[in-house]
Formats: structure tokens, C-alpha cells, sequence
């Protein structure tokens, strides 16, 4: 599980790099954007749809990278009145439910994928084709879920393991 935990870990810290790299485009987009229109009274043609399709990249990209840090909120106000044992099965089945959710949402996007591909779906002005963006997102999302899963998994051991249920916990402050 530690082999797992480390080898995903990576993956997601790699793929956190997109978001930064999202973030510094827009923002420099948006300042040259902003710069160029009241200066010169021309601004960027299409500065807005680059924005929304980067602005996907920014999002997806950090929702696994933040669930390895632990840094997605867990309303856990209830379970420390709970026995250990029902605690960890509680949040389990919660974190399971998360999982099955994002997993049903990476299925869709895969299959969104093909039918804006068929379409050839673009952005209005600058006729930016969709489905990268969405293969993009997709893998995001299918990473998001691995992650989701491994702590899915850690959650259910921890009611027969005191490692375990250290580790969960201590994400829990």
C-alpha cells in the first residue's frame, strides 16, 4: 500500500504542475490582456475562451495533488463521538461514496471526449477544439479517483489496523 501510496503521490505532484503552469498562463494572459486594452484600446482576441479552456487544466489538475496533501475538507464533527471501530467503517463507506461519484465523472468525461470529438466542438471566436481539453480533464479525473480509492481502501483498514487508523486520522485536523 506505501508502494502504491508513493508511485501515486508522484503522479499527482507531476500532474500539479499543469495547474501551476495553467495559473502563470492566466494570469500573465489576463495582464497583457488587461495592459493591451487600456493602453492601446486592442485587446487579445479570444482572451477569454483561452481562459476557459485553461481554466480546466487549473482546476482538474490540482483536485488529486490536494487529496494527497489532505487538504479537501472532511466534515468528521460526528465521528469522534463514535467507537473507533464505526468511525473508520463510517468514514469508509463516505470515502467509497466519494470515490464511486468522481469515478462515474471520469466515465462521463471519457465518453464526452468522443462525442465532442465527432462534433468537432469549438470555441466560438478562435475555433478551439474542445476534446483536448477534455482528454485533459478526463486523466485528472481518473487520477483523482486512483487517489480517492487508495484512501477509500487505508480508511477500511484502519478498523482493523491502529497504523492505519493513525494515518486517517491524523488527516482529520
Amino acid at each position: 500500500m506505501k508502494t502504491l501510496t508513493r508511485i501515486s503521490n508522484r503522479l499527482c505532484n507531476i500532474v500539479s504542475y499543469f495547474s501551476m503552469a495553467a495559473c502563470v498562463a492566466i494570469m500573465c494572459l489576463m495582464t497583457i490582456d488587461v495592459i493591451m486594452r487600456h493602453l492601446f484600446n486592442n485587446p487579445i482576441t479570444g482572451a477569454f475562451e483561452i481562459t476557459t479552456m485553461i481554466l480546466t487544466i487549473l482546476v482538474f489538475s490540482s483536485w488529486s495533488y490536494i487529496q494527497t496533501v489532505h487538504g479537501h475538507v472532511h466534515v468528521t464533527m460526528f465521528l469522534g463521538f463514535m467507537p473507533t471501530k464505526v468511525r473508520f467503517l463510517f468514514f469508509g463507506l463516505t470515502s467509497l461514496l466519494s470515490t464511486i461519484i468522481i469515478g462515474i465523472a471520469t466515465y462521463a468525461s471519457y465518453q464526452h471526449i468522443f462525442r465532442l470529438y465527432e462534433e468537432g466542438t469549438s470555441t466560438g471566436t478562435l475555433l478551439i477544439p474542445h476534446w483536448p481539453f477534455m482528454v485533459l480533464e478526463c486523466i485528472a479525473l481518473f487520477l483523482f479517483t486512483i487517489v480517492l480509492l487508495i484512501d477509500t481502501i487505508k480508511a477500511f483498514l484502519a478498523v482493523f489496523s491502529k497504523e492505519y487508523a493513525e494515518e486517517v486520522q491524523s488527516y482529520w485536523t
